[in-house]
């Protein structure tokens, strides 16, 4: 039954574990039946943004009672969102800046493909629960929590939703018994397949609900920052031991620098080998040694000077050698 308490703003409503006062994000809906209770109860919607991963046409196509629902939340005032993937919800322009009481997804599933026992199905539905988690963490308000409904059963508390929470630093607050029942005109469908629009046992089941563990939040954003700085000393470090490959200027200094080097003595190398041989194997070393760097004007012209003395003295009688 609904209980209501008076607020100092208007008469609030509570259903179970929700109030008329709280901002709810609700994903993964099937024929919007859940939100549809919730808000006929508080006799406004204004407070209610419902989303499904479907299309508009999909939900109403494979949900008998989905266009009413939808044409009841319009009417009282919910925000309604489609085509919502509830391990991308900040990717959504009309959510990524939004901040909610509670984000709720009853009884989140992959879809049918085996056996509910068999590991790789358990895996793509902890992946789902995962990106859930991670996702919706960064989008509460002060003191809001998260709430999955979830069986409690195997082969699904296999699926351990309290480790995956942990992992986006969320922390488990208590579970109460989900009852179909506290929830008029609820209907919870299988959503995928030819009996899309059947209703799945529920059984024994739950609302986890969770929140943000401060402590752990606060470790996490640490650790981040620590990251971040390591990562901007790293390339700082970098374009200061390679300035060349980052600026024209440095460029431009490093090659003068470069032309400005001493250029090898060889004639220590050639010992014992006539003028000839010596003065072709001096002209190669000048041509290695003076371009340093091909885009500085200084290196060109000093190498064609020293060129142009050594083919003189090619010309002069060592041509043969050469």
């Amino acid at each position: 039954m609904a209980r209501r308490e008076v607020n100092r703003d208007r008469d609030e409503v509570w259903v179970k574990l929700y109030s008329s006062n709280h901002q709810l994000l609700l994903v993964g809906e099937g024929d919007f039946s859940f939100s549809c209770s919730l808000a006929t109860r508080f006799g406004s919607a204004s407070n209610i943004c419902a989303s499904s991963l479907d299309s508009y046409d999909d939900v109403v196509k494979k949900y008998e009672k989905a266009r009413s629902n939808l044409h009841t939340l319009k009417r009282l005032g919910a925000f309604l969102l489609h085509g919502v993937d509830a391990t991308k919800l900040q990717r959504d322009p009309d959510l990524n800046c939004r901040r909610f009481d509670r984000v709720i997804f009853n009884f989140p599933h992959a879809g049918f493909h085996g056996k509910e026992s068999d590991p790789y199905l358990i895996r793509k539905h902890r992946n789902l629960v995962y990106g859930f988690f991670h996702c919706a963490s960064r989008m509460l308000r002060a003191n809001g929590e998260i709430h999955v409904s979830h069986k409690n059963k195997a082969p699904f508390r296999d699926w351990n939703l309290k480790e995956l929470a942990s992992r986006c630093s969320l922390v488990l607050i208590r579970c109460v018994a989900f009852k179909k029942s506290d929830y008029p005109g609820y209907e919870n469908k299988r959503g995928d397949g030819s009996r899309c629009d059947q209703p799945f046992i529920l059984g024994d089941c739950s609302t986890f609900r969770f929140h943000v563990a401060k402590e752990l939040y606060t470790e996490k954003v640490k650790w981040r920052g620590v990251k971040e700085r390591e990562s901007k000393h790293h390339q700082t470090l970098t374009r200061t031991s390679f300035p060349h490959q980052y600026t024209k200027e440095s460029r431009d200094e490093f090659a003068v620098q470069a032309s400005q080097e001493p250029l090898l003595d060889c004639s220590n190398r050639f010992n014992g080998v006539s003028h000839g041989i010596y003065k072709g194997k001096k002209r190669k070393m000048l041509i290695r040694t003076s371009f340093v760097h091909p885009y500085t004007g200084e290196s060109r012209e000093r190498s064609m000077s020293e060129l142009q003395g050594a083919s003189e003295d090619i010309f002069n009688g060592n041509k043969a050698d050469y």
